[in-house]
């Protein structure tokens, strides 16, 4: 049977690529100014306008997207975040870098989404944004949060780290919210190695995210003004920066990919849509959708084992059947406050946040656990293998 890989390349036309980045000297936004167009500029036009919004930045990786983006809408010290009790660590690790301190609120057990009912009575007065993320193969229920957002004046910064394309109500995920976060990381659907995305329709907010990756430095407007040799950013001054810049490779990498990424949507969505139809002949439930999700995309595909399985035995015994690793098949993600890499009380720099690990570690979220000790989670190549969504299907008849 083919090996499953991922990241999908096309070999040539990488090396095509990189081969022109080589020679053309520009191997960095913070390069010197070639005259030509950046592969950092194409990427950031082309991905806002398959997003349908203005404005795209690009940054190292999807941690330092959420960072940015709550530090140009101004959260910081004092200020409490919203987020689901089930994600990846980098929603709240974000939160916590920019010293703000993320509240974590239980998710619902058939979307493994943050649960929108529950939201309200985590606001306080210190809350000051919202931020949902779009599970696995799944959005949040956008309009209820959008709702609530409105009604206690609060920020709401999209994760769409795992959602690259999905549309809710005909809308794009990452376009809904005031800021929309991606991340670009080898896993991701559209990948670069390590490297992030933040897009927004406000041009206010655009030029802050530039200025907090750039050093405070913002991109030049007027290219007509500018000479080979001179440098492409100037120093504003208007917000403190970092370096979080991208460099040349990672971009050529994913103008190379967006190509092929609506193609390899349909792909999955076919290969789920078949497998749907055969996990409900043989009595297995997955990862449910709402109704307004009118395009779904899947960073993974979540199945939830029967009441007399074990979680442990099933991806162990899936793994050995299908010859594939953990990164590939594995269980889903636990609580937030239960996973042994949130670890914020290890670090002297978080200690004004008053994290306490007990207090942490005693949180109790219900349908986060249950998600936890339930779900196995299929990486998204899997999808694009007709023959290995075979094999899934052949495993689970037999158990």
């Amino acid at each position: 049977m083919e090996k499953i890989k991922w990241p999908i390349v096309n070999n040539e036309e990488l090396l095509n690529c990189f081969n022109a980045i080589l020679k053309s000297n520009r191997w960095t936004t913070t390069g010197y100014h070639t005259l030509e167009k950046t592969q950092e500029q194409e990427f950031a036009e082309k991905f806002a306008k398959y997003n349908e919004t203005e404005y795209c930045v690009l940054t190292t990786g999807g941690t330092t997207a959420l960072q940015i983006a709550m530090e140009a809408l101004g959260i910081g010290y004092g200020d409490e975040v919203i987020i689901p009790a089930l994600t990846w660590i980098a929603t709240a690790t974000a939160v916590l870098n920019n010293s703000a301190v993320p509240v974590l609120v239980d998710v619902d057990t058939e979307t493994l989404c943050i649960d929108s009912d529950k939201i309200e009575e985590a606001i306080t007065k210190r809350t000051k944004a919202i931020i949902p993320v779009h599970l696995y193969g799944s959005i949040c229920d956008m309009d209820k949060i959008m709702e609530i957002a409105k009604r206690h004046n609060l920020y709401v910064i999209e994760d769409c780290a795992q959602a690259h394309g999905s549309m809710w109500g005909n809308r794009k995920v990452g376009s809904i919210g005031n800021i929309g976060c991606f991340s670009m990381q080898q896993g991701k659907t559209l990948s670069s190695g390590e490297g992030g995305a933040v897009i927004t329709t406000d041009k206010r907010i655009y030029s802050k995210l530039y200025q907090l990756k750039t050093d405070s430095r913002d991109i030049v407007e007027d290219k007509t003004t500018l000479r080979y040799g001179d440098m492409e950013v100037y120093e504003k001054g208007e917000i403190q920066g970092n370096n979080f810049c991208l460099s040349e490779f990672h971009c050529g990498i994913l103008n190379c990919q967006l190509k092929y990424l609506d193609q390899q949507h349909e792909t999955r969505l076919k290969s789920v849509v078949y497998l749907e139809k055969e996990l409900s002949k043989i009595g297995y439930d997955y990862q449910k959708r709402l109704k307004n999700v009118t395009y779904p995309t899947f960073y993974g595909y979540a199945i939830k084992i029967k009441k007399s399985q074990q979680i442990s035995q099933m991806v162990n015994g899936l793994r050995e059947y299908m010859n594939l690793g953990s990164f590939f098949i594995h269980q889903s993600y636990p609580p937030i406050n239960k996973n042994i890499i949130f670890c914020p009380w290890s670090k002297k720099k978080y200690d004004h946040l008053n994290i306490n690990e007990k207090v942490w570690k005693n949180k109790y979220f219900e349908n986060a656990e249950k998600v936890y000790e339930q779900y196995i989670v299929f990486h998204h190549s899997i999808l694009l293998y007709e023959k290995q969504i075979d094999k899934i299907v052949e495993y689970l008849k037999k158990n």
